[in-house]
């Protein structure tokens, strides 16, 4: 699409994203189970029940460490069970409906901002609420709930058979991906600098998630996860100095060697080094370099002194619930999504619609920020909608009641996990021709399924513009202007620790909350491309946010370099730069952001 406005270019546009094909295998057998043990009890109704807790796990699958697994597949699956619970346990009450809609949308909005793990679990609780206010009251009102739950245990055995198969697996391909985005930026001119410095946060976060933070426990010395957290540890010291010009080519070699061992698990392979080089600046390089490829140091074996310690679970997530209950902007998200949906579930309740749940699901959708803007959701969402209900009309039309649509489901069910994390659209599309096949026999609307869908739609898409974008538009300012400005303070705190000499520990945790609220502000600002509101603004917040990227990477740079000392130059050029920071966090909080130059 080479026409049109940016904004809707930047939501139509289709990310390349390469099809796993364990995942869709795993998606479609998964469906298939529980469609045909129902089909040959005589019970499709049931059937498709257990198929909506297949679908959900489905959905929630991914290649990662099987700890991760377990929890991402085993959280949302509850969650959808009590979801379905609840929507069924309100015997159609309007009133109590909505009540249920509002507090579920509440609690849910708190705990999508813990983690991604709790987002999942928020929202397939919200999803799941809405469709059980949409499903016959028909006794007993446990029955669907339980099939959901036990519908998803194959999908979910599958997956944990193919982590333990492959243990370590998912670690090292995180750690190898991380190694092989800061060999790119060794070999990085000035005009690619940037956007590889990008790439190694994003790489780097995704491996220390992986590796460290989503365990339960931190990992005993001498396991693969303590040697490949040992890996991190010294890939840190080779960021910090890594040259913002392009490194001898020996360098970049050296670093593909050890991901190349690591991806092997060959954790003692020899590795040949260069000398030692005559320039003084490249000597930190050098050093931490030489540190990455022997693996037999005292962190590899588990010994890291930079890994932060490890609280117990409860405490970690009472921290965290503490935290999001605190937080001013997490309070006003969750309070602006349950405005949305009491609102669409009056709607539902009210204008005499078939009960299907649809709606409030639609709003949902829409509204979560997480998922984009309102205005990209709302185009994404209406045009697969339409494109999907016209494949689900076809299949009902070619394919009749029984084995024929289960095989038709079962290949849609492989489509959109294939192709469903490309674009919204494509999502919707594969997810509603699902989704009509399985809400026949579960008895919803019978034949006016697709009508009411698209119905549906429509409505909540409206809903959701007008309550959740023109009357309660998000609030831009908390999640970049004031990120922005907490990024900008502990910039300055970092310049401030460097002169004091702060332990390497310090420096370190420092230098990961500085790049993951940066991390963190760039996505944002990726996502408010398809909010045409925001056009205006976003050059000025993208200066700002080059402009802390370029003082963390001088400061880091320094930190590299700097062993027996802070020269008096580097000492003042540090306290200019923290005092500056300053004084742009002061400006953002009052909302007047301009633009800047880089610091040089």
């Amino acid at each position: 699409m080479t026409r049109g406005p940016q904004w809707l270019r930047h939501t139509v546009r289709v990310r390349a994203v390469p099809v796993d094909r364990a995942l869709v295998a795993r998606g479609a057998v998964g469906m298939l189970l529980p469609l045909a043990l129902g089909q040959a009890a005589g019970r499709p109704d049931l059937g498709a029940a257990a198929a909506l807790g297949a679908y959900g796990a489905v959905a929630d699958d991914s290649s990662a460490p099987w700890r991760t697994r377990a929890l991402t597949l085993l959280l949302p699956q509850l969650g959808g069970a009590i979801g379905l619970a609840l929507g069924r346990l309100t015997g159609g009450e309007a009133w109590a409906q909505i009540l249920l809609v509002a507090l579920v949308a509440l609690v849910s909005g708190l705990m999508s901002t813990v983690g991604r793990i709790s987002d999942m679990t928020a929202l397939v609780l919200l999803l799941a609420t809405a469709m059980g206010l949409g499903l016959p009251t028909t006794p007993p009102w446990w029955q669907v709930p339980l099939l959901f739950l036990l519908g998803g245990i194959p999908l979910m055995l599958l997956s944990l058979a193919d982590a333990l198969r492959h243990p370590g697996r998912a670690e090292r391909r995180a750690v190898v991906g991380a190694v092989r985005s800061v060999a790119d930026l060794l070999e990085a001119t000035e005009g690619t600098w940037t956007e590889r410095r990008h790439r190694v946060t994003e790489a780097m976060d995704a491996a220390y998630d992986t590796v460290i933070v989503r365990r339960l426990s931190a990992p005993r010395p001498g396991t693969t996860a303590a040697r490949l957290a040992g890996r991190l540890e010294s890939l840190v010291e080779v960021i910090a100095a890594a040259p913002a010009m392009k490194a001898p080519a020996e360098y970049p070699d050296v670093v593909r060697q050890v991901a190349a061992a690591v991806e092997a698990d060959a954790g003692a392979a020899s590795i040949a080094l260069p000398p030692v080089p005559k320039v003084p600046a490249l000597r930190a390089l050098h050093a931490a370099v030489t540190a990455l490829a022997q693996p037999d140091r005292e962190a590899a074996a588990g010994q890291t002194s930079l890994l932060p310690s490890r609280p117990t679970l409860r405490r970690r997530l009472g921290d965290a619930l503490a935290a999001r209950i605190g937080d001013p902007v997490a309070r006003r998200y969750a309070l602006r999504l349950t405005a949305c949906l009491a609102t669409a579930q009056a709607v539902a309740s009210f204008s005499g619609l078939p009960h299907s749940g649809w709606l409030v699901l639609t709003v949902a959708l829409v509204v979560r920020p997480g998922l984009g803007t309102v205005p990209a959701r709302l185009v994404t969402r209406a045009v697969g909608t339409i494109a999907g209900v016209l494949i689900g009309l076809a299949v009902i039309a070619l394919c009749p009641a029984g084995w024929w649509r289960i095989a038709a489901t079962v290949v849609l069910t492989g489509l959109l996990q294939a192709y469903a994390r490309r674009n919204y659209a494509l999502q919707t599309l594969f997810l509603t021709p699902v989704m009509l096949l399985l809400a026949d026999p579960l008895g919803q609307a019978g034949s006016t399924v697709p009508q009411a869908r698209l119905l549906d739609t429509v409505i909540g898409c409206a809903v959701a513009f007008v309550v959740g974008y023109l009357l309660w538009p998000e609030d831009s300012r908390a999640r970049v202007d004031h990120r922005l400005a907490n990024a900008h303070e502990t910039i300055a705190a970092y310049a401030d620790a460097l002169e004091h000499d702060r332990d390497a520990g310090t420096l370190h945790t420092m230098r990961r909350r500085i790049h993951g609220d940066l991390a963190a502000v760039r996505n944002e600002l990726v996502r408010l491309r398809t909010d045409p509101r925001h056009h205006h603004t976003l050059r000025a917040r993208q200066d700002e946010l080059a402009y802390a990227d370029a003082a963390i990477t001088r400061l880091t740079s320094l930190a590299a370099t700097s062993h027996h000392g802070t020269p008096p130059a580097a000492q003042e050029m540090t306290r200019d730069l923290s005092a500056e920071l300053r004084r742009r966090a002061e400006r953002l909080r009052e909302h007047r952001p301009r633009r800047v130059r880089s610091p040089r």
